[in-house]
């Protein structure tokens, strides 16, 4: 549509920024960039943070992707919701997030921190799929209480899905006179 688009991409080493542009040539840029981009580290302090609130002004859309369980990141989100930038989430969870499918003794590492956890996988499925599904709940709550719609994508969806189901909401949003 000849929108003009960027890409801050968020990891502990800090921030990658594509800044705003368009065109074929420009996507590809923001895909090279994003391809480069690896979960780590945490979430960093505000200062590395000020380009988010730099590039993105009020009335701009901010789209949002990542797993959601980060303190500091929805502090951000909610924080640029709450000064007029309009704030859309898309939620990635894996297929095995969702489903638990392991079997036997397991080990579980952090991609972000590193941390392990070793477990008997059947006697904690029951237990984890309770508290994930509650911390998902949580999620939507804090979410929609700040005023950013979200959707969850597990990776075997297809691609397009979550955008499809963003843009339902706001077209169900917009007839409603929301």
């Amino acid at each position: 549509q000849g929108d003009r688009f960027g890409l801050i991409a968020v990891n502990g080493d800090g921030l990658t920024v594509v800044p705003a542009g368009q065109g074929n040539r420009h996507r590809d840029r923001c895909l090279l960039a994003l391809a480069q981009v690896q979960a780590k580290g945490v979430w960093p302090d505000e200062t590395v943070c000020r380009p988010i609130w730099e590039r993105v002004r009020a009335g701009e859309l901010a789209l949002w992707l990542g797993d959601g369980f980060d303190d500091a990141a929805l502090q951000l989100l909610e924080r640029l919701a709450a000064a007029r930038r309009e704030v859309l989430g898309i939620q990635l969870l894996t297929c095995e997030e969702r489903d638990f499918p392991f079997r036997g003794g397991h080990r579980f590492v952090d991609a972000e921190d590193g941390h392990e956890l070793l477990t008997d996988a059947p006697a904690s499925r029951a237990e984890y799929l309770a508290r994930f599904g509650a911390a998902r709940r949580a999620l939507a709550a804090r979410l929609a209480a700040a005023g950013i719609r979200h959707v969850e994508y597990v990776l075997d969806q297809a691609l397009d899905a979550p955008l499809r189901r963003l843009f339902a909401q706001g077209k169900a949003r917009f007839a409603e006179g929301g």
